[in-house]
């Protein structure tokens, strides 16, 4: 693992909008220096194993994944709860960027697990779009998942910036984009 000089921690309700954001940030540094980390990753890649299902199908917006998602959910926040920085440890264990963009924190022991091992190193970046457009790009509500510690654990976490993704106002999202550049790349410089 290579030690970071800045970390994003993106969170969000689903499908607002938070790996485009990333993969936004990412295209703007280059993936030379940036790469973008996925805790929910490691629950599916444990939950698969555990299970004997198929891991890469469960990395997809698929009715496979929707099938296991309540019990991936819970199988996240049973580890979480013993060891609140287990998924972060693993998802950063082969890091080898300077930047590190954590897409999918869940819970504040997610952004508090950076931040006391990084000081002055993390951005925590909240990324909404309207419940409109979230059903426009395949959102429902489910019960047990919407409105589980997972989706709004963060809902009053204050975090350094909000990004607006309901596609309209680019300009506005373009700002918010330029600032966490700008941030980024202070810290690139050091």
């Amino acid at each position: 693992m290579t030690e970071p000089t800045s970390i994003i921690l993106i969170n969000g309700k689903r499908k607002c909008g938070k790996d485009y954001l990333a993969t936004r940030i990412q295209e703007k540094i280059t993936s030379d220096v940036c790469e973008i980390l996925h805790l929910s990753i490691e629950i599916k890649r444990e939950y698969a194993q555990l299970h004997n299902l198929d891991f890469k199908e469960l990395l997809t917006d698929s009715p496979y994944k929707d099938l296991y998602r309540k019990e991936m959910i819970a199988l996240g926040e049973s580890r979480r709860n013993a060891d609140p920085g287990h998924y972060c440890r693993l998802a950063t264990k082969h890091a080898s960027k300077q930047c590190w963009i954590i897409v999918d924190n869940r819970r504040e022991t997610d952004i508090e697990y950076f931040k006391s091992r990084y000081p002055d190193k993390c951005l925590v970046v909240r990324v909404t779009a309207s419940e409109e457009v979230r059903k426009e790009r395949g959102w429902v509500w489910k019960s047990g998942v919407d409105d589980a510690v997972s989706e709004c654990g963060l809902d009053k976490y204050q975090s350094d910036v909000v990004v607006r993704n309901n596609g309209e106002k680019e300009d506005e999202f373009d700002k918010s984009l330029d600032f966490v550049i700008s941030w980024i790349n202070k810290r690139l410089k050091c």
